[in-house]
């Protein structure tokens, strides 16, 4: 084999990985929204998300939800920010600087990790919050936004 046939081979070969890698990862990537397993919460818009995690009282079949988030400056509060809220994680900060200031509510409480969220959301009644898909375990209910599933193509809560 020349050595032109043998480079191109073995870029050929190294493309193929990397797209391969890259649906493997482009399904990792999305953010699911979850609740507890007996949840009767199956659906929430954009909007429903924005006010339950901008201190807004939402209440579905008789329980208010109560949000929770992973610390600021992770992927995954970044990506749900910026999809949910419409905000940069610095709006974020400045929004909730705002509303300690005029005593308007406390952000929602942070968890440290995937395992934390994991385990508050599916124990706490009306507890709601976001994992990366690969990171659904037991107890846990994945839920539309705005009718769309996480599994379908045009979901859009991804991490960047």
């Amino acid at each position: 084999m020349t050595f032109r046939k043998g480079l191109f081979v073995l870029l050929l070969a190294g493309l193929a990985a990397v797209r391969s890698a890259g649906a493997e990862s482009g399904q990792r990537k999305r953010l699911v929204v979850v609740v507890a397993e007996g949840s009767p919460t199956s659906n929430l818009s954009q909007s429903d998300l924005k006010r339950i995690f901008t201190g807004v009282a939402v209440v579905a079949e008789g329980k208010k939800f109560v949000p929770f988030n992973f610390q600021p400056g992770t992927r995954e509060r970044t990506a749900f920010d910026s999809f949910a809220l419409g905000m940069s994680a610095a709006e974020v900060g400045r929004f909730w600087v705002d509303r300690r200031v005029r005593g308007q509510g406390e952000p929602p409480r942070a968890l440290p990790s995937s395992m934390h969220m994991a385990k508050v959301v599916a124990r706490f009644p009306g507890a709601i919050g976001y994992l990366a898909a690969d990171q659904l375990g037991p107890g846990l209910k994945a839920i539309k936004v705005g009718g769309v599933a996480h599994t379908e193509p045009t979901y859009a809560i991804v991490l960047e």
